[in-house]
């Protein structure tokens, strides 16, 4: 039988000896609003995004020994805990992710000299995001989701001019230039270099629907969409 598992940081419970008791529920995300009050006595709610969500999973898990029952929920601990990477998958739906801002564990409970069990609270970004690995940028790229912050990385040297969806940047490459949307920051061999970009990140987002790019000649253009939805 199928054994239900999340993967985070690179690994999966049951690398650790952990199991899940019960598959987790997943809330949808809730939009904040800021209520203006204008003449008439109505109410105007304005938008001011979605709120983070909050995924609870119970684990349990039993020690080969009593006395190794610490050291293992050491290890546990240091996986969960680890800054490897945020996101978390889950066995019933490994296409998509979520990202992780934080994680709470809650004092375990020893249930009996070898088992234990806890909950893990993994707070999240809200959307839900599209597994999907770097590709090279073609001509049209198709967006069946909601507006996305993708990651751009361009090969060559020079300035570029990139133009997306009728908007222009530019950018001085020096060889490789990577373009994090979502960060609003450029970074040339692991450092931070946003004088490279002469634009605006929002700009180059991917909208819904058909996105259309051209650029300089001599340049390799590559993406991770970063394609997510609620």
């Amino acid at each position: 039988m199928h054994r239900y598992y999340i993967i985070y940081n690179n690994k999966t419970n049951l690398d650790v000896n952990l199991n899940i008791e019960t598959r987790p529920s997943k809330p949808s995300p809730e939009m904040e609003y800021e209520l203006v009050k204008v003449p008439g006595g109505k109410t105007l709610y304005r938008e001011k995004g979605y709120n983070d969500i909050e995924i609870n999973v119970l684990f349990n898990f039993i020690s080969k020994d009593a006395s190794e029952w610490d050291k293992d929920f050491r290890m546990i601990k240091k996986w969960l805990l680890s800054k490897i990477s945020n996101k978390l998958k889950f066995s019933d739906d490994l296409e998509v992710y979520y990202r992780v801002n934080s994680v709470i564990i809650d004092t375990p409970e020893r249930v009996i000299r070898r088992a234990g069990k806890f909950a893990v609270t993994f707070t999240c970004e809200p959307y839900i995001y599209i597994d999907e690995d770097e590709m090279e940028l073609s001509t049209l790229l198709y967006n069946d989701y909601l507006i996305s912050k993708p990651i751009y990385r361009i090969v060559g040297e020079g300035y570029l001019t990139l133009n997306i969806n009728n908007k222009v940047i530019k950018a001085n490459v020096g060889q490789e230039l990577i373009i994090d949307t979502d960060k609003g920051m450029c970074f040339k061999e692991g450092i931070i270099n946003n004088v490279a970009l002469e634009g605006r990140y929002e700009d180059l987002y991917l909208q819904e629907g058909d996105n259309t790019f051209s650029w300089s000649e001599g340049f390799e253009v590559y993406i991770t969409p970063n394609l997510r939805c609620l």
